[in-house]
């Protein structure tokens, strides 16, 4: 998959995830954000799946209790602080959507590092976080997409991704801000044109394109 591509996905999958935290009335935390949850159509445009834990918020709420039911996303994706506390929000989504959006720029698996050292047992997340404290974010970067006229464009995203996953949920960005951020690095692409979020419900067409699940290769 070249850089447009992932690109291209990314800034469409961030579309979707701001239309359920800012667009939708009530606003939808969807709790289970990871690729098996972005499907791609023959013409690799994301559809979201798997809304099986996802709750609605009142708009005057920060945050949902889940501690009656207890229930997890994907091991991976899931936010620090909601391990701890059972308690969701908006910016635990941006969290989960950050690990997929490193997926996506490191080639790598949400709980395994293969560039990683032996001796390395934890997440994606860690080890990106490793790499950011020791200044050497480039080395994340999967080696098929280095040295063909993307790489500004490619640790920009990186960057992006790297804001998401941060320990601490006040100092992520808001879907929206990640959908912004994305679009601003793919504006040279005309695949941007139509990423604008609408402000009102979007309705059914009826397409009933095949799907399949996101998967970096």
């Amino acid at each position: 998959m070249d850089w447009p591509l992932r690109l291209k996905i990314g800034i469409r999958a961030a579309k979707g995830f701001t239309w359920l935290h800012h667009s939708c009335n009530p606003r939808i935390i969807h709790q289970n954000i990871s690729s098996n949850c972005i499907l791609l159509n023959s013409d690799y445009k994301p559809k979201i799946s798997d809304f099986g834990l996802a709750s609605l918020m009142n708009p005057i709420d920060t945050h949902l209790s889940t501690s009656l039911n207890s229930e997890f996303g994907d091991l991976g994706y899931i936010a620090p602080e909601y391990a701890r506390t059972l308690v969701a929000t908006p910016k635990g989504d941006v969290y989960s959507f950050g690990v997929v959006l490193l997926e996506l720029v490191t080639g790598e698996k949400p709980t395994f590092v293969a560039k990683a050292p032996e001796s390395f047992n934890e997440n994606l997340a860690e080890w990106i976080s490793q790499l950011s404290t020791a200044s050497k974010l480039h080395d994340a970067i999967d080696r098929l997409l280095s040295g063909k006229g993307f790489d500004s464009e490619i640790f920009q995203f990186l960057k992006v991704a790297c804001s998401c996953v941060l320990p601490g949920h006040t100092e992520r960005p808001t879907m929206f801000e990640v959908h912004q951020l994305l679009r601003a690095i793919g504006q040279r692409y005309d695949f941007t044109t139509e990423d604008d979020v609408l402000m009102v419900n979007e309705t059914r067409t009826g397409d009933e394109d095949q799907v399949v699940e996101l998967i970096i290769a």
